[in-house]
């Protein structure tokens, strides 16, 4: 996956279904005065970390069988965590009401979307319900992103905001999981292994006379 083409149709999905506009720049490099940004009430969306989700760590490097042969992928799949915080960011004073009813648009976006589907080629971030309406063999070129808002302590706020060298600003947190992360060169298939043979000795291989019994399964 290619992270910033999904965060490309995140905010598009985001202004699609809430006409909500969203500036995705680093808030750690944002201070009053700064007049770069669409709106003097935006809302910026930044990646605060990206950590690898451990509980999905030990994966197989097989991927389903076609025909005599399985896929098999250099290395496994990763399974990346995107933490994004979504933040109401003005420096005009009479524009503070405005940025928080904006990070309200957002956060209902995330409360009616636990999940989206993604697609590479073509890019595509679609709902469950467009999803469900693929085909089978359509489904396969979709990735599931799931989306969780996380609710910090005061405590963690504080770390959170020292970190990124800024104040706080009012805003949300959302971990963005499944990501996967593969290189698109995949090893060369292996062959599937249909017969295999058990021979029982008594002693020494290399005596024949010691050969109790030959098994071929199947």
């Amino acid at each position: 996956m290619n992270l910033k083409i999904i965060l490309e149709k995140l905010v598009d999905r985001i202004l699609t279904d809430e006409g909500l506009e969203i500036d995705i720049t680093n808030i750690a490099t944002l201070n009053d005065g700064d007049q770069f940004l669409a709106s003097a009430s935006p809302i910026v969306a930044s990646i605060v970390n990206i950590e690898e989700d451990k509980t999905l760590r030990n994966q197989s490097v097989y991927l389903n069988k076609t025909n005599d042969f399985v896929e098999r992928y250099e290395h496994p799949t990763k399974q990346l965590i995107i933490s994004l915080l979504f933040t109401s960011y003005s420096n005009q004073t009479d524009k503070y009401l405005d940025g928080l009813d904006k990070l309200n648009n957002a956060i209902v976006f995330f409360q009616k979307n636990t999940s989206l589907f993604f697609r590479s080629i073509p890019s595509e971030l679609i709902r469950y319900k467009v999803f469900n309406g693929k085909t089978d063999a359509e489904k396969e070129h979709y990735s599931k992103i799931t989306f969780e808002t996380v609710s910090l302590s005061i405590d963690q706020l504080n770390q959170m905001w020292s970190y990124l060298g800024s104040r706080y600003m009012p805003s949300i947190l959302v971990k963005m999981r499944l990501i996967e992360v593969q290189n698109v060169k995949d090893a060369p298939g292996d062959s599937l292994i249909k017969t295999f043979k058990i021979d029982v000795w008594e002693n020494n291989e290399n005596d024949s006379t010691g050969l109790l019994e030959t098994v071929i399964h199947p």
